[in-house]
């Protein structure tokens, strides 16, 4: 009976070792699952600040390209504007251009002695 107490104890100690070997396993894995947790963590942090960064970027430049696109719109009309006003005066210049000659026709008709 007491070699049956005694065995049962070996063995009582045989798994207790193992079972604490165990822990050992797991605990290291438990820290290095943690670690590349950590680290995971960290990249997924490092991205979304460079995707916030690249947005900021985008809404700046999509911003700067409607500035533009308003300057542009407004050089387009003032260009408009101009070229009626040289259009309005060329018809002008030519309207008067028209007058003068016909005055100076008429005054060298005078000039000139009819036979």
């Amino acid at each position: 009976m007491k070699f049956f107490k005694s065995a049962a104890l070996v063995i009582l100690i045989g798994l207790i070792s193992i079972a604490v070997a165990g822990c050992g396993v797991s605990k290291n894995k438990y820290e290095a699952l943690m670690n590349e947790k950590i680290a995971l963590e960290e990249k997924v942090s490092i991205v979304t600040k460079s995707r916030d960064a690249l947005r900021a970027e985008y809404e700046n430049l999509l911003k700067e390209k409607m500035d533009l696109a308003a300057k542009a719109e407004t050089a387009i009309s003032e260009k408009n504007a101009l070229k009626s006003e040289y259009d309005k005066l060329l018809d002008e210049k030519v309207t008067l251009k028209a007058a003068y000659d016909k005055l100076i026709g008429q005054e060298q008709s005078k000039l000139v002695p009819k036979n």
